[in-house]
């Protein structure tokens, strides 16, 4: 079974690399008589798999993310249990294993070695397991403080090297950990919008990078075009992966910029929001949410629905967030109720006044916050248009 190659007649080819090798635990069930209840004990660990490796959430994938989530809330796997904090596990969820659990995972395979993370998994020891838990820990920080530094470091140099008018981002730091330039070139395609190339050096001399694009726009197609030029290259629309001598950079990077240049369209240079739909404020109620939570679980191709508000007005404050008031917090009223309605605008702080003071059409997606048993909602702002 490989869903990806050409001769594979399985006909769902979206599966994660654990989601293949579930797939050959239940081919071994169906041929020893292994109890069903036992194989699907293991799809906790599917779960993460398929929200990690950020694969559709379509088909088969949804379907399993699902059963997974349940198992995952009642896991018995010791490794999981040291990870998700007691009080979140009953309410987790693919955002949850996502920003949360998915990096200290990977962290261990980034910076160190993946054995720590799989050793992890499969510990029935309780000390044992806490010390592979501060270990991973330790190397997320590190994952972190690398990251930090290096996006520090990626972004003076698109200033200093001229590229801010250019059609590509494509930087260098021959001291930039391999582990983490995948994540310094998702952090410059947010902030540039451009497709991006980080790299880093690799063994032999060679140099290894991470190439990012920005919505559809296919980098793999781009790059396949500068191919003559790699040792090896590998990807998909969306990210890519190559390794490439160190004498053919600049001739990498000139022709890189004119490929992209000659094929992006106008539409894929800046960042657009595709709308769901338009909704009424008086929309939003208990049915409405219990509806929206039969959607998930969320994931590529079947994202949280964009919705639309309009005309709507803050009642009572507006309150910044953060260390540097870069996030705000307000409500606005549904008149028919008279229930306050939060909404939450991360990166949005520097708007504060505006909310304040004008009325505003806002794009949102609907969430759950879930805090010692109970459930409450709110909106989380995607984009803001004043009304003057």
């Amino acid at each position: 079974l490989g869903p990806k190659r050409k001769d594979c007649r399985y006909p769902f080819k979206d599966l994660s690399g654990c989601g293949v090798g579930f797939k050959l635990c239940q081919g071994l069930n169906t041929i020893y008589k292994i109890p069903e209840a036992e194989l699907f004990e293991l799809t906790d660990l599917l779960a993460i798999s398929i929200a990690a490796d950020i694969v559709s959430m379509t088909g088969e994938n949804r379907v399993l993310a699902k059963q997974g989530l349940k198992v995952l809330r009642k896991t018995r796997n010791l490794g999981l249990r040291m990870l998700i904090p007691e009080d979140k596990l009953a309410t987790f969820e693919i955002s949850n294993i996502v920003f949360e659990i998915a990096p200290k995972i990977n962290a261990a395979g980034r910076i160190s070695h993946g054995k720590a993370a799989v050793e992890l998994m499969v510990s029935d020891n309780l000390k044992h397991a806490h010390q592979i838990v501060d270990e991973i820990v330790n190397l997320n920080d590190s994952r972190r403080e690398m990251d930090m530094s290096s996006t520090t470091e990626a972004l003076l140099q698109v200033v200093n090297t001229g590229q801010l008018s250019n059609f590509t981002t494509v930087v260098y730091g021959p001291d930039w950990n391999k582990g983490v330039i995948g994540i310094v070139a998702s952090r410059l395609t947010e902030t540039y919008y451009k497709p991006t190339l980080v790299f880093t050096d690799g063994n032999n001399g060679e140099m290894v990078a991470s190439a990012r694009s920005v919505s559809d726009f296919d980098v793999h197609d781009a790059l396949e075009i500068c191919s003559d030029l790699f040792l090896k290259f590998g990807g998909h629309p969306a990210a890519a992966g190559l390794s490439m001598e160190k004498d053919k950079f600049e001739l990498f990077r000139e022709k890189f910029e004119k490929v992209v240049a000659a094929k992006i369209q106008e539409h894929q240079k800046e960042p657009s929001i595709s709308i769901d739909s338009d909704v009424e404020i008086d929309d939003l109620n208990k049915d409405f949410f219990n509806f929206h939570r039969k959607l998930a679980p969320f994931g590529p191709h079947n994202m949280k629905p964009v919705l639309v508000l309009k005309n709507q007005k803050v009642s009572g404050y507006v309150k910044t967030m953060g260390k540097d008031g870069s996030h705000l917090k307000f409500y606005i009223k549904q008149e028919s109720t008279g229930r306050n309605i939060e909404c939450v605008g991360f990166k949005l702080g520097k708007y504060a006044d505006d909310f304040r003071e004008k009325s505003f059409d806002i794009a949102f997606t609907a969430e759950e916050n879930h805090w010692k048993g109970n459930v409450t909602y709110y909106l989380n702002i995607r984009d803001v248009k004043f009304h003057k």
